[in-house]
Protein backbone atom coordinates (compact mmCIF):
# COMPACT_ATOMS: atom_id res chain seq x y z
CA UNK A 1 0.00 0.00 0.00
CA UNK A 2 1.45 3.12 -1.32
CA UNK A 3 -0.71 6.45 -0.71
CA UNK A 4 1.38 8.83 -0.57
CA UNK A 5 0.72 11.97 0.85
CA UNK A 6 -0.70 15.27 -1.31
CA UNK A 7 1.21 18.49 -1.22
CA UNK A 8 0.68 20.13 1.84
CA UNK A 9 1.92 23.21 4.15
CA UNK A 10 5.14 21.39 5.32
CA UNK A 11 8.38 22.41 7.50
CA UNK A 12 11.73 20.86 6.21
CA UNK A 13 13.41 18.72 9.18
CA UNK A 14 16.86 20.08 8.68
CA UNK A 15 15.83 23.67 8.92
CA UNK A 16 13.43 22.38 11.94
CA UNK A 17 16.59 21.31 14.30
CA UNK A 18 19.06 24.14 12.99
CA UNK A 19 20.95 25.37 16.07
CA UNK A 20 23.17 28.32 16.41
CA UNK A 21 26.05 27.66 18.97
CA UNK A 22 25.97 31.68 21.31
CA UNK A 23 28.22 30.18 23.77
CA UNK A 24 29.66 26.94 25.89
CA UNK A 25 27.04 24.43 26.02
CA UNK A 26 24.46 27.07 25.13
CA UNK A 27 22.34 27.69 21.46
CA UNK A 28 19.94 29.47 20.00
CA UNK A 29 16.92 27.83 17.94
CA UNK A 30 13.84 29.04 15.69
CA UNK A 31 10.53 27.23 15.82
CA UNK A 32 8.45 28.29 13.17
CA UNK A 33 4.50 28.61 12.14
CA UNK A 34 5.19 24.87 10.91
CA UNK A 35 5.20 23.74 13.70
CA UNK A 36 2.04 24.56 15.46
CA UNK A 37 0.05 22.62 17.60
CA UNK A 38 -3.09 22.60 19.97
CA UNK A 39 -1.31 25.17 22.14
CA UNK A 40 1.13 27.28 21.13
CA UNK A 41 4.38 24.50 19.32
CA UNK A 42 4.56 21.56 19.09
CA UNK A 43 6.88 20.28 21.94
CA UNK A 44 7.76 16.80 20.10
CA UNK A 45 10.04 19.16 17.97
CA UNK A 46 11.01 21.19 20.95
CA UNK A 47 12.54 17.90 22.01
CA UNK A 48 14.36 17.04 19.18
CA UNK A 49 16.15 20.32 19.43
CA UNK A 50 17.09 20.17 22.65
CA UNK A 51 18.06 16.66 21.81
CA UNK A 52 20.27 17.88 18.87
CA UNK A 53 22.07 20.41 21.39
CA UNK A 54 22.92 17.68 23.84
CA UNK A 55 24.40 15.65 20.92
CA UNK A 56 26.19 18.73 19.40
CA UNK A 57 27.94 19.13 22.80
CA UNK A 58 29.18 14.98 23.23
CA UNK A 59 30.28 15.30 19.69
CA UNK A 60 32.39 18.26 20.90
CA UNK A 61 33.44 16.24 23.70
CA UNK A 62 34.92 12.92 21.53
CA UNK A 63 32.50 10.65 22.87
CA UNK A 64 32.32 7.10 21.01
CA UNK A 65 30.99 6.82 17.57
CA UNK A 66 29.09 4.13 18.83
CA UNK A 67 27.26 5.99 21.57
CA UNK A 68 23.35 6.49 21.11
CA UNK A 69 20.27 7.70 22.48
CA UNK A 70 18.46 4.88 24.64
CA UNK A 71 16.20 7.15 26.70
CA UNK A 72 14.71 10.30 27.60
CA UNK A 73 12.35 12.54 29.44
CA UNK A 74 10.84 15.84 28.96
CA UNK A 75 9.35 18.01 31.41
CA UNK A 76 6.59 20.46 29.70
CA UNK A 77 6.87 23.36 32.47
CA UNK A 78 5.49 26.08 30.69
CA UNK A 79 4.12 25.89 26.62
CA UNK A 80 6.72 26.98 24.31
CA UNK A 81 5.60 29.26 21.03
CA UNK A 82 6.60 30.41 17.93
CA UNK A 83 9.62 31.88 17.57
CA UNK A 84 13.72 31.95 18.94
CA UNK A 85 14.22 29.81 21.96
CA UNK A 86 17.52 29.12 23.84
CA UNK A 87 18.75 25.61 24.86
CA UNK A 88 21.20 25.01 27.56
CA UNK A 89 23.45 21.92 27.90
CA UNK A 90 24.76 20.48 30.43
CA UNK A 91 26.87 16.94 30.97
CA UNK A 92 26.04 15.52 34.38
CA UNK A 93 27.74 12.42 34.52
CA UNK A 94 30.20 10.84 31.76
CA UNK A 95 30.98 7.02 32.43
CA UNK A 96 32.96 4.50 30.19
CA UNK A 97 29.92 3.19 28.65
CA UNK A 98 26.96 5.65 29.29
CA UNK A 99 26.53 9.99 29.62
CA UNK A 100 23.78 11.52 31.53
CA UNK A 101 23.31 15.05 30.28
CA UNK A 102 20.48 17.54 31.26
CA UNK A 103 19.20 20.35 28.52
CA UNK A 104 17.12 23.25 29.82
CA UNK A 105 15.15 25.29 26.84
CA UNK A 106 13.80 28.46 27.61
CA UNK A 107 12.12 31.27 25.61
CA UNK A 108 12.17 35.32 27.58
CA UNK A 109 14.11 34.12 30.35
CA UNK A 110 11.79 32.03 31.03
CA UNK A 111 12.19 27.98 31.31
CA UNK A 112 9.39 26.20 29.19
CA UNK A 113 11.39 22.43 28.84
CA UNK A 114 13.70 20.19 31.09
CA UNK A 115 15.32 17.17 29.61
CA UNK A 116 17.28 14.53 30.51
CA UNK A 117 19.40 12.28 28.38
CA UNK A 118 21.02 8.69 28.45
CA UNK A 119 23.86 7.97 25.70
CA UNK A 120 25.36 4.63 25.40
CA UNK A 121 27.65 2.42 23.73
CA UNK A 122 25.53 -0.87 23.33
CA UNK A 123 25.57 -3.53 25.81
CA UNK A 124 25.56 -7.38 26.18
CA UNK A 125 21.91 -8.14 28.13
CA UNK A 126 19.12 -11.06 28.01
CA UNK A 127 17.08 -10.66 24.27
CA UNK A 128 13.35 -10.97 24.35
CA UNK A 129 10.27 -9.02 24.22
CA UNK A 130 6.56 -9.27 25.26
CA UNK A 131 5.21 -5.78 24.08
CA UNK A 132 2.08 -5.85 22.10
CA UNK A 133 2.19 -6.86 18.48
CA UNK A 134 2.67 -4.73 15.77
CA UNK A 135 -0.44 -3.60 14.42
CA UNK A 136 -1.52 -4.77 10.29
CA UNK A 137 -1.86 -2.57 8.11
CA UNK A 138 -5.61 -2.64 6.46
CA UNK A 139 -7.02 -1.35 3.41
CA UNK A 140 -8.65 1.94 3.85
CA UNK A 141 -6.41 3.97 5.71
CA UNK A 142 -7.15 7.70 6.16
CA UNK A 143 -4.45 10.41 6.05
CA UNK A 144 -3.77 12.52 8.63
CA UNK A 145 -3.22 15.96 7.34
CA UNK A 146 -4.74 19.58 7.64
CA UNK A 147 -4.07 20.98 4.20
CA UNK A 148 -5.65 24.08 4.68
CA UNK A 149 -3.66 25.50 7.83
CA UNK A 150 0.20 25.32 9.32
CA UNK A 151 0.30 22.25 11.90
CA UNK A 152 2.87 19.86 13.16
CA UNK A 153 0.21 16.98 11.76
CA UNK A 154 1.24 17.90 8.38
CA UNK A 155 5.00 17.15 8.78
CA UNK A 156 4.88 14.04 8.80
CA UNK A 157 3.44 11.47 6.59
CA UNK A 158 0.50 9.07 8.53
CA UNK A 159 -1.67 7.02 7.65
CA UNK A 160 -4.70 6.06 10.42
CA UNK A 161 -6.40 2.94 10.89
CA UNK A 162 -9.99 3.57 10.02
CA UNK A 163 -11.54 2.92 13.29
CA UNK A 164 -9.15 5.61 15.12
CA UNK A 165 -11.33 9.00 14.51
CA UNK A 166 -11.33 11.96 16.67
CA UNK A 167 -14.22 12.80 18.73
CA UNK A 168 -15.68 9.31 17.86
CA UNK A 169 -16.50 7.68 21.52
CA UNK A 170 -15.01 4.84 20.56
CA UNK A 171 -14.48 2.36 23.54
CA UNK A 172 -10.69 2.14 23.74
CA UNK A 173 -8.62 5.32 23.86
CA UNK A 174 -6.08 4.33 21.10
CA UNK A 175 -4.64 5.79 17.83
CA UNK A 176 -3.38 3.08 15.18
CA UNK A 177 -1.24 4.26 12.76
CA UNK A 178 1.60 3.97 9.89
CA UNK A 179 4.40 6.69 9.45
CA UNK A 180 7.52 7.86 7.71
CA UNK A 181 9.28 11.17 7.34
CA UNK A 182 8.27 13.99 4.74
CA UNK A 183 12.59 14.85 4.08
CA UNK A 184 13.33 11.37 2.48
CA UNK A 185 13.31 8.08 4.13
CA UNK A 186 16.10 7.99 6.58
CA UNK A 187 15.50 9.42 10.21
CA UNK A 188 17.74 9.51 13.59
CA UNK A 189 16.90 9.88 17.14
CA UNK A 190 16.01 13.56 16.89
CA UNK A 191 12.92 12.99 14.53
CA UNK A 192 12.30 10.20 16.97
CA UNK A 193 12.08 11.99 19.85
CA UNK A 194 9.55 14.47 17.87
CA UNK A 195 7.72 11.76 16.42
CA UNK A 196 7.02 9.64 19.65
CA UNK A 197 5.19 13.08 20.57
CA UNK A 198 3.33 13.20 17.76
CA UNK A 199 0.35 12.18 17.81
CA UNK A 200 -2.83 14.11 19.25
CA UNK A 201 -3.95 13.29 22.25
CA UNK A 202 -5.46 9.06 22.36
CA UNK A 203 -8.14 10.49 24.87
CA UNK A 204 -9.71 12.36 21.91
CA UNK A 205 -10.98 9.29 20.16
CA UNK A 206 -12.86 8.16 22.96
CA UNK A 207 -13.72 11.96 24.16
CA UNK A 208 -17.24 13.43 22.23
CA UNK A 209 -15.86 16.88 21.44
CA UNK A 210 -12.42 19.28 21.98
CA UNK A 211 -11.13 19.13 26.16
CA UNK A 212 -7.99 19.49 27.55
CA UNK A 213 -4.98 17.14 26.89
CA UNK A 214 -2.00 18.90 27.50
CA UNK A 215 1.01 16.66 28.15
CA UNK A 216 2.92 18.00 31.45
CA UNK A 217 5.37 14.90 30.50
CA UNK A 218 7.23 12.85 27.88
CA UNK A 219 9.35 10.05 28.12
CA UNK A 220 10.72 7.90 24.96
CA UNK A 221 13.01 4.48 25.19
CA UNK A 222 15.18 3.62 21.97
CA UNK A 223 15.29 0.07 21.73
CA UNK A 224 17.73 -0.09 18.48
CA UNK A 225 21.45 1.02 19.27
CA UNK A 226 21.95 1.88 15.42
CA UNK A 227 21.22 5.42 15.98
CA UNK A 228 19.79 5.89 12.55
CA UNK A 229 17.45 4.13 10.06
CA UNK A 230 16.14 3.97 6.72
CA UNK A 231 12.99 2.78 5.34
CA UNK A 232 12.29 1.32 1.67
CA UNK A 233 10.37 3.12 -0.93
CA UNK A 234 6.56 1.74 0.58
CA UNK A 235 7.92 1.00 4.03
CA UNK A 236 6.02 2.64 6.87
CA UNK A 237 6.49 2.62 10.59
CA UNK A 238 3.79 1.49 12.53
CA UNK A 239 2.80 3.19 15.60
CA UNK A 240 0.25 2.12 18.46
CA UNK A 241 -0.60 4.67 20.79
CA UNK A 242 -3.13 3.69 23.55
CA UNK A 243 -4.61 6.10 26.77
CA UNK A 244 -5.26 2.95 29.27
CA UNK A 245 -5.77 5.36 32.43
CA UNK A 246 -7.67 8.54 32.69
CA UNK A 247 -8.37 10.09 36.54
CA UNK A 248 -8.82 12.87 38.56
CA UNK A 249 -7.74 15.19 36.07
CA UNK A 250 -4.98 13.20 34.38
CA UNK A 251 -4.15 10.57 32.10
CA UNK A 252 -1.30 8.21 31.14
CA UNK A 253 -0.76 7.03 27.77
CA UNK A 254 1.71 3.99 26.39
CA UNK A 255 3.18 3.76 22.57
CA UNK A 256 5.09 1.18 21.05
CA UNK A 257 6.47 2.63 17.38
CA UNK A 258 7.71 -0.54 15.61
CA UNK A 259 10.38 -0.87 12.30
CA UNK A 260 8.80 -2.21 9.16
CA UNK A 261 9.87 -6.34 9.91
CA UNK A 262 8.22 -5.56 12.83
CA UNK A 263 10.91 -5.03 16.01
CA UNK A 264 10.24 -2.83 18.65
CA UNK A 265 11.86 0.07 17.38
CA UNK A 266 10.77 2.57 20.80
CA UNK A 267 8.53 2.80 23.86
CA UNK A 268 6.68 6.31 24.80
CA UNK A 269 4.70 7.40 27.96
CA UNK A 270 3.12 10.67 28.43
CA UNK A 271 1.66 11.84 31.62
CA UNK A 272 -1.62 14.23 30.42
CA UNK A 273 -3.56 17.00 32.02
CA UNK A 274 -6.94 15.96 30.61
CA UNK A 275 -10.39 17.31 31.17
Amino acid sequence: MSEHATARVQASWTDSVAIEPIGEGRFRAQVGEQWSSLQGVHGGVVAALALTATERVLAELGVDPATTLRAATFGYVSGNVQGELEIEVEVIRRGRAMITSHATTSQGGKTTTVARFHHSTPWEGPVYSAAPPMPVRPEGTVLLARPDKHSHINNVETHLHPGTMMFAETERAEWLAWSRPQDGATFDAAWLAMFGDYFPPAVFTRARGPQRAVTIEYSLQIHDGRGRWTLGDDEYLAARIHAFHSHDGFAVEDGWIYLPDGSLLATVRQTRLAG
